[in-house]
């Protein structure tokens, strides 16, 4: 049973191990609702436009969350500050969604929503700091495969939708996502434990001070810049980033353009997951063996392939529908996968949470027209935001190849 549980899990133990086995109570929910959440606004009145300025608002609020994210995470430790973060950014945003009735209750969701930024922080920091190295590959593939994986249970919000409609099914869906979250933030609190780092750095940072912090900041800003590499990755996390709000509308897209009914735009998160178990464990090992920065390329290029593909499909184009779905799903997930692995390896252990709140809050800040802009090119045409979506990861598939060369050097 030991042997099943260390090759299953790639002998992760302590933190890491306790992420990974709750993640489920997440991901199951996180996989119906973000694909389904744009029409789900749209039935409420929610306009194209309207959704950009929300979604350019968090990426304003995350400037700020991700500021103060790192010295909160370093003064309170990181178990505290996931759980109360998680249960405001994720139980309080779930519980809003599920009752929304207008656009004023998701500019809400969006405020409560923007302090899980800092929960990322934290608890990044608590899984992976007693995680040696080696491992934490295997931490981040797993938790992917189970975020990305949880898009099988999708098919059941198409079965809902069916049923009772998009408002319907979707309150249901958040109501269920709180109450499963809100007990995953819990259970795990029990179980981890606060880091040999976080402990210290508790007692270093016993005062708030905001000079302090600033300096920091600085600190940490020299310390990825005098790091070709890390200044790099940082540039593809950017790219990640951003491109998340032009394909935000993808859902929208499928019932729009390509004149996919409601119910069964739920197949594509269903197609993706069924496609992400198939890569973890059949190529997974394989892309390990290759590398970080060989792995991110080919990700990058399999994303970009998938959106080439999805620009491509017709009205009843399904094979290709399926062949984009198909190239999208394995492009994420080993983008992301050793995108967070070469990230988090090229960043020194104490510089850790002051580089990723740095990060995070460089990225939220550049990100903050991003949805906006993607809104009203969808007004202009559904295909632009797509369009602008393939630029990025054709940008990023470039810069993996000069982080791979700068390695050889």
């Amino acid at each position: 049973m030991k042997g099943f549980r260390y090759k299953l899990f790639g002998g992760l133990e302590g933190n890491a191990y306790y992420s990974v086995i709750m993640e489920p109570l997440w991901a199951i929910f996180g996989g119906m609702i973000f694909f389904y959440q744009p029409l789900y606004m749209k039935h409420l009145n929610v306009t194209e436009v309207q959704m950009g300025f929300l979604n350019s608002l968090a990426s304003a609020l995350a400037v700020i969350t991700a500021f103060i994210g790192g010295p909160i995470t370093d003064r309170f430790g990181r178990k505290n500050t996931t759980l109360v973060f998680d249960l405001i950014g994720w139980s309080a945003t779930m519980f809003v969604w599920a009752v929304s009735q207008n656009y004023l209750y998701f500019l809400i969701a969006v405020i409560t929503n923007s302090f899980c930024k800092i929960s990322y922080i934290s608890w990044t920091c608590l899984s992976v700091e007693d995680t040696p190295e080696d491992k934490r590959v295997y931490f981040f593939s797993l938790i992917m495969i189970i975020n990305l994986a949880s898009g099988i249970f999708a098919p059941i919000a198409g079965v809902l939708v069916e049923k009772i409609g998009v408002v319907y099914a979707m309150r249901i869906i958040y109501g269920l996502g709180f109450l499963s979250m809100t007990s995953m933030f819990l259970i795990r609190h029990k179980l981890v434990k606060e880091t040999e780092l976080g402990k210290k750095l508790i007692k270093q940072h016993n005062q708030f001070s905001l000079k302090e912090k600033i300096l920091d900041y600085k600190e940490a800003i020299i310390y990825f810049y005098k790091n070709r590499v890390t200044f790099l990755v940082f540039f593809i996390l950017l790219i990640g980033q951003l491109q998340m709000y032009f394909l935000y509308y993808q859902s929208v897209y499928l019932k729009d353009v390509i004149g996919i009914k409601e119910s069964l735009t739920s197949m594509v998160p269903g197609i993706s997951a069924v496609t992400n178990l198939i890569v973890y464990f059949l190529f997974m090992e394989l892309l390990r063996s290759k590398g970080d920065k060989d792995s991110l390329a080919i990700g990058l290029f399999l994303h970009a392939v998938g959106v080439i593909l999805l620009l491509l499909v017709r009205p009843k184009g399904y094979i290709i529908l399926l062949l984009s779905t198909i190239f999208m799903a394995a492009g994420n997930l080993i983008t992301i996968t050793f995108r967070e692995t070469l990230w988090n390896n090229v960043i020194g252990e104490k510089e850790r949470a002051k580089v990723f709140s740095t990060a995070s809050g460089l990225v939220a800040l550049i990100s903050i027209p991003a949805g906006y802009v993607s809104g009203h090119l969808y007004n202009l045409n559904p295909a632009y935001p797509f369009v602008v979506s393939l630029i990025m990861f054709v940008v990023g598939f470039t810069i993996s190849v000069m982080i791979k060369k700068i390695q050889k050097q």
